[in-house]
């Protein structure tokens, strides 16, 4: 199908390429198959729909999708017939918590990257929440399967690509917040190795507390199989559990995880990776990403990544829309909080974290609605920055000698998700995800920018730098590292009329934020 960016320039799409078989029946909770080839000519002229999922994160929220979901798109732009050359791809990773998300075109359009006619685009659907994460951590369910979905693209981008006019040899993998925790694996998981030359990791580390391994997933399988009815749950063999699993139907298994909520809709990241069986065949994460990362045990190709300042945001305004749901995460704070980090908490560290954040807080109180950017900066901080930081400067002491640039995103446009989040206008500020709506148009969401606007004078400078990146001209000490010095590229408003935004370079990062939270995590005292 031929289609057309804001710009008019020309580009061609292929919708609903099917690239492993159905994931349905004996398919459920195993590892992706490779797809029968198909005789004839295959109608690549309409989206295929979003894989299952139920976005608690959006006030009301209908449940979408289906089981049969794991198609992915090309898009290539028109070139003139002298430019014979073969151009770079870039694999896009949606993010969504592991749990929600999707290819369509409503919610992630590249028109923008096809207006420079520099590269080709794909995108796709990869299993998502129990259907994708599920594991009993044995043979019978291994687990990563989402992440496994992922794979099998790139290993169809390898073998099909050129055939659009792509160059097998320079493709990029990006994402954001848990497609930036994917990318961040894909860099570590042998299963990968060498299907990618480029990585951007966009608002989300393989290292958080929210991505990290599940530390007991047979627990987890259990006691959702318990929630669902299953007779002797916490005693049947896995084998057997999982078969009466794949009798369930696919929106039950969906809304039953609500069950197993600690507290209102969190934790938002319930279903993710697992460290899987070192003897499993195919096996994608063998090794637990803190352990790997540190020790240098992942793709030495060029990386960029970044953030934006309060990506926390998203889970603080799940709280902060509701007066009750604030006084109720006010008594239960101390208690939830190792939940949220991940790691022991102790009196002392509770005293350093009112010290730092709260200095405007009263001491018998710890969520009020008038905190709320303490709070968004707490948890940006934790899930975030530091956990990117610390990724960053793990590499540097790795001594690797692929380049690593990165950037801080800051600009605060009229659109953002915080009215999806919230389900009201009320001005958050920047928002988690909010750079999305730079790169991709979302029309499910937002309207187009307006010619010359602010926000799209802020889309051109930031899909030029992907671009830039995935296509080897992002200068090499522009934004990049040295040593134990980073020089971050910066992106915010300067409301200047005649020159709205800017491209900048800051000096450094935050090493006092990063000194609290390396000593709060690692600490035990």
């Amino acid at each position: 199908m031929v289609m057309k960016s804001s710009v008019g320039v020309s580009y061609s799409a292929f919708w609903g390429i099917p690239y492993t078989k159905p994931p349905v029946g004996k398919l459920r909770f195993a590892n992706p198959e490779p797809n029968d080839p198909w005789e004839g000519t295959y109608d690549a002229t309409k989206p295929k729909n979003a894989c299952i999922q139920y976005i608690v994160l959006v006030p009301s929220a209908p449940m979408f999708g289906v089981e049969d979901c794991l198609y992915l798109n090309v898009f290539v732009p028109d070139r003139n017939a002298h430019h014979s050359d073969l151009l770079p791809v870039m694999v896009y990773i949606h993010g969504g918590s592991f749990a929600y998300g999707s290819a369509q075109p409503e919610q992630r359009n590249p028109s923008r990257f096809m207006s420079s006619r520099k590269v080709i685009i794909v995108t796709f659907q990869y299993r998502l929440g129990v259907l994708g994460f599920f594991s009993t951590g044995d043979s019978a369910a291994p687990g990563n399967f989402g992440m496994k979905d992922q794979v099998m693209v790139l290993r169809w981008v390898q073998k099909n690509i050129q055939a659009f006019g792509g160059d097998p040899n320079h493709v990029t993998i990006f994402g954001e917040s848990a497609g930036g925790a994917s990318t961040q694996l894909h860099m570590m998981s042998p299963l990968s190795k060498g299907l990618f030359h480029r990585a951007v990791s966009m608002s989300g580390s393989a290292i958080s507390a929210w991505s990290v391994p599940i530390e007991n997933p047979l627990e987890l399988a259990r006691n959702h199989a318990k929630v669902l009815g299953i007779v002797d749950a916490e005693t049947l063999p896995t084998a057997d559990l999982i078969e009466k699993l794949r009798d369930v139907d696919a929106a039950e298994l969906i809304t039953s995880a609500e069950l197993l909520k600690v507290w209102d809709i969190h934790p938002v990241v319930f279903y993710h990776p697992v460290v899987e069986p070192v003897e499993t065949p195919e096996a994608f994460l063998t090794e637990d990403p803190r352990v790997a990362w540190r020790r240098g045990a992942y793709a030495s190709v060029p990386w960029l990544t970044g953030s934006i300042p309060k990506d926390g945001s998203f889970v603080t305004q799940t709280v902060y829309r509701n007066n009750s749901l604030i006084e109720d995460l006010n008594k239960k704070f101390t208690t939830l909080l190792p939940l949220v980090v991940r790691t022991r908490v102790t009196e002392n560290k509770l005293m350093r974290l009112r010290k730092r954040f709260l200095k405007n807080t009263s001491p018998i109180n710890w969520i009020t609605k008038d905190n709320y950017d303490e709070i968004t900066k707490m948890i940006s901080e934790a899930w975030f920055l530091y956990p990117m930081m610390r990724s960053i400067k793990q590499h540097l002491a790795n001594r690797k000698r692929s380049p690593i640039s990165v950037y801080s995103f800051e600009f605060l446009g009229q659109y953002s998700f915080s009215a999806l989040y919230t389900g009201t206008d009320k001005p958050y500020g920047i928002t988690h995800l909010d750079d999305v709506i730079y790169l991709f148009q979302i029309p499910l969401l937002f309207p187009d920018f307006t010619a010359r606007s602010p926000e799209a004078e802020m889309s051109k400078l930031w899909v030029k730098l992907i671009l830039d990146f995935a296509t080897n001209e992002l200068a090499a000490k522009d934004g990049t590292c040295y040593g134990k010095k980073c020089d971050v590229i910066t992106f915010n408003n300067t409301y200047d009329p005649h020159y709205p935004v800017r491209r900048t370079i800051s000096q450094g990062l935050d090493e006092e934020m990063y000194t609290f939270w390396k000593s709060f995590f690692e600490d035990v005292a």
